[in-house]
């Protein structure tokens, strides 16, 4: 799921959410990302809309906007060290979240799956403990609850403004089935053609249809007469 265009006035992460439950989307939405309206804490104060950032709460990186540039930053692996980061201060709101939060999506995804509960139970009883779990530990795991449907990750940026998409295609190549989860038919020939489609649109003053299908980052356009 993404939240898109957080950049509007009145857009809310935190009441999007909360209506997946309402609306029965889905029963355990699971946030993989958290916007950042701004690196500036003043901003927050006078409520100004807009999203110059993003945490991404799994491969614990922050990414930022500039122009419609985009760059990656490392968060640290300690809960003192987040106070005092460079790219904002122990002032903005963010701040004081970041380790409740990481720590709260591993938790969460701990919950379907028994070997990562297993790992966690073995790491050392300090605040920190969470933000020293590496993505490679928690991906399979994420993977695997998102293929049973077990979660919905969820994301969020703005589509128009490229903040965010990047992101979220990186995860759907990392966390979505691929051809190789599914077993196949020997094809043969003669036989009839299955296709994926992605997209589908009926022109009805031309009489075909046109769909894409969409595999391994590339896009194929393909015209089905009628």
């Amino acid at each position: 799921m993404f939240m898109n265009k957080l950049d509007r006035p009145g857009a809310s992460y935190h009441s999007s959410t909360l209506s997946l439950l309402a609306h029965q989307i889905h029963p355990n939405p699971l946030p993989v990302t958290l916007p950042i309206v701004s690196f500036a804490a003043d901003d927050y104060a006078r409520a100004e809309p807009g999203i110059k950032g993003v945490i991404d709460l799994v491969k614990w990186e922050l990414w930022k906007w500039d122009e419609g540039v985009s760059s990656r930053h490392v968060l640290p692996p300690d809960a003192d060290s987040l106070h005092n980061m460079a790219l904002f201060g122990s002032s903005h709101p963010i701040a004081s979240h970041l380790l409740t939060a990481r720590t709260t999506i591993i938790e969460n995804l701990s919950m379907f799956s028994d070997e990562l509960m297993e790992d966690l139970l073995s790491l050392p009883p300090t605040p920190s403990a969470y933000l020293t779990v590496p993505p490679s530990k928690l991906l399979p795991h994420l993977r695997a609850a998102t293929l049973r449907s077990d979660i919905l990750p969820v994301f969020c940026g703005s589509a128009i403004s490229h903040i965010g998409t990047e992101l979220l295609m990186d995860y759907a190549g990392e966390l979505l089935a691929s051809p190789l989860d599914i077993d196949h038919e020997t094809q043969k020939d003669r036989k009839a053609v299955r296709l994926l489609a992605w997209k589908v649109a009926w022109d009805k003053r031309k009489g075909w249809m046109t769909f894409v299908r969409v595999y391994s980052g590339k896009s194929f356009h393909v015209t089905w007469l009628s």
